[in-house]
Formats: C-alpha cells, structure tokens, sequence
C-alpha cells in the first residue's frame, strides 16, 4: 500500500497496481536459430520481422515458460523503447533448446 496524505491530516492508504506478466510472441531467425525477438501480444510487430528471414517460434505468458537467455526486465526496457526486445537463447537443456528450433 502507498500512502497519501489528506487535508485533515490523516494519511489513507491506496492500493498498489499489480502488474501482470505480458504476453510475448516469440521469432526465431531462420539464419541465426538462437537469435529470438520477443514482442508484447499487444505490440505491433516490427517490419524486420515479418520478411522470410524470421518464423514464429510461439509465446510464453509466464516466466516459467520463458526460454534460456529471456529476461523479463530487459524485455519490459525493450518494449517501452522500441517494441520489441532481441535476445540470445542460451544453451541451458538441450532438450529446451532443441524443441524452440524445432517451433519454426
């Protein structure tokens, strides 16, 4: 809770916002598998994105279902400057790794 301050004197409590956890689409680079770009669900996707270089490589709605290498900050510092966030997926299970270059 914040708190904000009244005339008469007394302070009144106010809720804080609850932030979600963003929807994000995932694309691969079909040249570079482990280059990924994340955009918000409910951000346009960037130009570069939609030629034959890239494919979609599905979604994750909670940071559990994030890939190795996806931090939620840097994504949230990436939309709010340029609508989407690049990022290297890291090699952490093979098996992970294997099932998002087979996603496109």
């Amino acid at each position: 809770m914040t708190a904000t301050s009244v005339g008469s004197g007394f302070t009144r409590a106010r809720p804080r916002t609850v932030r979600r956890w963003p929807t994000y689409n995932l694309f691969r680079r079909r040249a570079e598998p482990d280059l990924v770009c994340a955009v918000p669900n409910d951000f346009p996707v960037p130009a570069f994105v939609t030629g034959e270089a890239w494919t979609f490589a599905g979604s994750i709605d909670a940071p559990s279902a994030a890939p190795p290498g996806f931090s939620a900050e840097m994504a949230e510092r990436g939309a709010e400057t340029c609508g989407f966030h690049l990022f290297h997926q890291l090699p952490a299970a093979a098996a992970t790794v294997d099932a998002w270059r087979a996603a496109g």
